[in-house]
């Protein structure tokens, strides 16, 4: 079922309050003959059938339901820029039923909506929520479900990881954000996760894995790339399609992260390399398009041309700068430089050309971007790590990345800065 396919009993009404007729053009389109000044209608909130749908759209069960403005009120203008308004939301709910959210409420219950498009509210007959304040951002994490860990050993995470990336950043992308951790509406493995961040408000649903141990180290995974979404791109004042960078590249960032919190490994980062590196190689017009043509076509093109690309991209980036500059430059000074110049409330600005200039700014990096983002590129990836004391083999259907046997003292000191000869620092060691 499309969301169009979901309103049902569209009434209108005129000034005088009588219903005005109005004429059903296809799924979710309507029109009337007259002017109307009020209307009412119904959305079908069962869960979608896919549960990795699940993060992205509204949905309603007898125990719990995800609310997006987004996809429940009208669009009330073709233009895209008036897609977005600022709203009064109240919620008639079950008795006993509570409402947690990232906007602001006030008195009588209402919340005050200033982005309709991607204000998100939670509700459930089981709720719990914990709060925190971490570099002045005030942090909520709402949660319902039967876990195997505490709210506040995932609070303490969470904390962790926004504390990282402020220190990578170089400050907190705003004032307030909320993590919501859900079940999915329906059963699922406890493997599987969907999740969504949009505006101030991360989405996280998952399965119910029975090991507090591993169930914490599986949700670091979406945990530390959905928050870095906080920064990028909901920080930050950009527009356009360079979705290569805010989803790419946050992918290794993201693993960078769960390395510097001891989460994840030098090896699990070279282990999500090779398999970015086979998911890019399976797709068969894989070097036909630029990253930034590829982020146009997002939506009628492979993902992985912006997802696993990206993040190879990045990775090879972040390699050939650290190497540039000796270790004394990384790819955390572009985002230091991005969120500084063109931070949310500054003035908005075209992504692509803001990134791009970003990346070549740095000494050495000067055709970088030309190369890998502007133009269609092939990897080589043995190529492009050999210099870096990477070697790059083939075992059946899937590619192993390791440290090559010898190594001279700059490759050694390059992959150290990126966790080489920290194993005994892996979730579980002594």
């Amino acid at each position: 079922m499309t969301l169009g396919e979901r309103i049902d009993s569209l009434t209108l009404v005129n000034l005088e309050n009588k219903n005005v007729e109005v004429r059903r053009l296809a799924a979710g389109e309507y029109s009337s003959a007259e002017p109307a000044s009020g209307f009412r209608y119904e959305v079908k909130l069962d869960p979608p059938s896919l549960s990795d749908d699940a993060a992205h759209i509204s949905w309603l069960t007898a125990d719990r339901g995800l609310l997006m403005l987004g996809d429940l009120l009208p669009v009330v203008a073709p233009d895209k820029s008036l897609a977005s308004f600022p709203a009064t939301v109240s919620l008639d709910l079950p008795e006993l039923w509570r409402v947690s959210s990232g906007e602001k409420q006030t008195g009588g219950g209402q919340f005050e909506v200033s982005d309709s498009e991607n204000a998100i509210f939670f509700v459930s007959r089981d709720l719990l929520q914990i709060s925190s304040t971490v570099r002045g951002l005030r942090f909520n994490l709402v949660s319902t479900g039967a876990w195997a860990f505490s709210s506040k050993e995932l609070l303490t995470q969470a904390e962790n990881i926004l504390e990282s990336y402020a220190d990578a950043v170089g400050s907190m992308p705003g004032e307030s954000a909320v993590l919501i951790l859900s079940p999915f509406p329906r059963p699922e493995g406890a493997q599987r996760w969907s999740a969504e961040t949009r505006g101030s408000a991360v989405v996280l649903l998952s399965g119910l894995q029975p090991s507090k141990t591993a169930a914490l180290v599986e949700l670091s995974v979406p945990l530390t790339h959905e928050l870095f979404h906080l920064w990028v791109p909901n920080g930050l004042a950009l527009d356009g399609d360079y979705d290569w960078f805010y989803e790419g590249f946050t992918i290794y960032q993201a693993i960078r992260t769960g390395q510097r919190l001891n989460l994840l490994s030098f090896q699990d980062l070279l282990n999500a390399v090779a398999r970015s590196f086979d998911t890019y190689s399976a797709v068969a017009q894989r070097d036909q398009l630029s990253l930034v043509e590829a982020s146009q076509r997002r939506w009628t093109s492979s993902p992985s041309l912006i997802y696993q690309k990206g993040m190879l991209i990045a990775f090879i980036y972040d390699l050939t700068l650290r190497n540039t500059s000796r270790n004394k430059r990384s790819l955390d000074d572009v985002y230091k430089e991005i969120f500084r110049a063109h931070h949310r409330g500054m003035k908005t600005a075209i992504g692509n050309e803001v990134v791009i200039n970003a990346l070549s700014a740095l000494p050495g990096m000067q055709s970088f971007a030309n190369r890998y983002v502007q133009n269609p590129a092939s990897i080589d990836l043995s190529q492009s790590l050999a210099g870096f004391g990477l070697q790059v083999e083939k075992i059946g259907l899937r590619t192993r990345i390791s440290v090559a046997p010898s190594l001279s003292r700059e490759q050694r000191d390059l992959l150290r800065r990126l966790g080489y000869n920290s194993e005994t620092n892996r979730p579980g060691h002594k």
